[in-house]
């Protein structure tokens, strides 16, 4: 039995190519869009030195923020006497201020139970 060369034209070799690709260009795309866990204060507080020097998505609500200043601590969800202090040099967001539900990105230091924000978030993540 004599088996026969399965010859492949190039318009098969560039619809190949041009599917490998934007297979890859997808699947880079989707997992840009897997998001953080997003933790509580509670969560951080109860192992600092576990989140030390990390970024964190920390979930909280605001408290003693000042238009002028650039601090303010953020509070645990059900435990409002938990509490890390942030410092964000960057603009706020708008609608920023007190008593609103915020997700803060930044790097926390266990030494000084502060996180450095570089992102806030206004309001509840999307869990969809």
């Amino acid at each position: 039995m004599e088996r026969k060369a399965i010859k492949i034209s190039e318009k098969q070799i560039k619809i190949i190519a041009v599917v490998t690709i934007v297979i890859i260009v997808v699947s880079i795309l989707l997992w840009g869009m897997i998001p953080e866990k997003i933790y509580d204060v509670s969560e951080i507080l109860n192992n600092p030195e576990g989140f030390d020097g990390k970024e964190v998505n920390v979930i909280g609500i605001v408290e003693g923020w000042e238009p002028s200043s650039y601090n303010f601590t953020l509070l645990d969800n059900s435990n409002e006497i938990l509490a890390i202090n942030i410092t964000h040099t960057r603009a706020f967001p708008e609608g920023f201020g007190d008593n609103k539900t915020v997700v803060v990105i930044g790097v926390f230091s266990s030494e000084l139970r502060v996180i450095e924000s570089q992102k806030i978030q206004i309001g509840c993540p999307s869990k969809y």
